[in-house]
């Protein structure tokens, strides 16, 4: 019963991307069979979406996340801000730290440089990054050769990388709050969907990799070639990595590691990596624990069901 879009409503004035419309809705149903596994209404409900016609891949990476481009055909539904009325403080948490141009930044969410380094140089996307730049307190901000090397004079060695995404320098760099949108919904991921259940019920096939590389494309990635030799267990790995080089910081990174069983085997890794001890075990870490008001009401979640 949604609409596509709220131009000319009678109830709504404006053509607002934060209002539910039917490609959300369906995209967002689409997603909950993705967590359920049920491939093939996935395949049905992406279909759906896309013979809207209503959505499109945005040309540039970069751009996509741009504080003045809130409302391009790529964002289904989108949290949406105004620097001047209710914006965030996205720039604040995600900024550089003692940068040039975006100052005064906390660097509190930033990507590690595992992750960093997984890009290929090509990658558009390896460069919605601040990997090096000379601070306002005159020291050269960049990588250090091992995790535990001692930065020579003139230069600090910062533990992690600060993202664009929520913090690029073309937007309101001098503001507090920042007019950022947060996308929850957005067509890539309908594409990507769509290429993993089309893998998941009969392994790649011409389409699941014209959609993969549809999103590598944007981002001038190297593509997937069909030649290659994948199976359904190669190409769900490439679709992991994929995800991860998207849809970084958008919040679907522990559901797509829970969902294609890798979650306790790559975080133990980066743990195990970086002298930390693997922290995750399933299937006690799948799941979220009972909230304890719910324990102390219902006497049936005894304690060895908590754990």
């Amino acid at each position: 019963m949604l609409p596509l879009n709220y131009q000319n409503n009678p109830i709504y004035s404006t053509n607002d991307v934060g209002r539910a419309t039917k490609g959300a809705a369906l995209t967002l149903l689409a997603k909950l069979y993705l967590r359920e596994n049920n491939w093939q209404k996935v395949v049905d409900l992406t279909q759906q979406v896309m013979n809207l016609n209503t959505y499109s891949l945005f040309p540039s990476y970069l751009g996509l996340f741009s504080e003045s481009n809130k409302w391009c055909s790529e964002n289904i539904f989108s949290v949406l801000c105004d620097a001047n009325t209710n914006g965030a403080e996205l720039m604040n948490h995600f900024g550089p730290l003692n940068h040039p141009v975006v100052q005064n930044r906390w660097q509190y969410y930033a990507v590690t440089w595992d992750f960093w380094n997984s890009f290929d140089t090509v990658d558009d996307r390896k460069w919605c990054f601040y990997p090096v730049y000379k601070g306002v307190d005159d020291l050269i901000y960049k990588q250090g050769p091992t995790l535990t090397a001692t930065a020579p004079p003139g230069f600090s060695y910062m533990a992690d990388i600060a993202t664009k995404k929520y913090a690029d320098s073309l937007g309101s760099v001098t503001s507090y709050y920042d007019g950022h949108s947060v996308d929850i919904l957005r067509y890539a991921d309908v594409l990507l969907s769509r290429a993993e259940a089309l893998n998941e019920l009969n392994g790649p096939n011409a389409e699941a990799f014209s959609l993969i590389n549809q999103v590598k494309g944007r981002s001038h990635a190297k593509l997937l070639d069909p030649a290659g030799g994948y199976t359904k267990d190669s190409f769900r790995d490439a679709l992991l990595k994929e995800r991860g080089w998207e849809f970084f910081y958008e919040g679907k990174r522990r559901a797509d590691l829970i969902r294609m069983n890798k979650y306790d085997v790559l975080v133990n890794a980066y743990l195990t990596r970086v002298g930390q001890t693997p922290a995750i075990s399933l299937p006690k870490n799948k799941y979220f624990p009972y909230p304890l008001s719910q324990v102390q009401v219902n006497p049936n979640l005894s304690n060895a069901d908590r754990q």
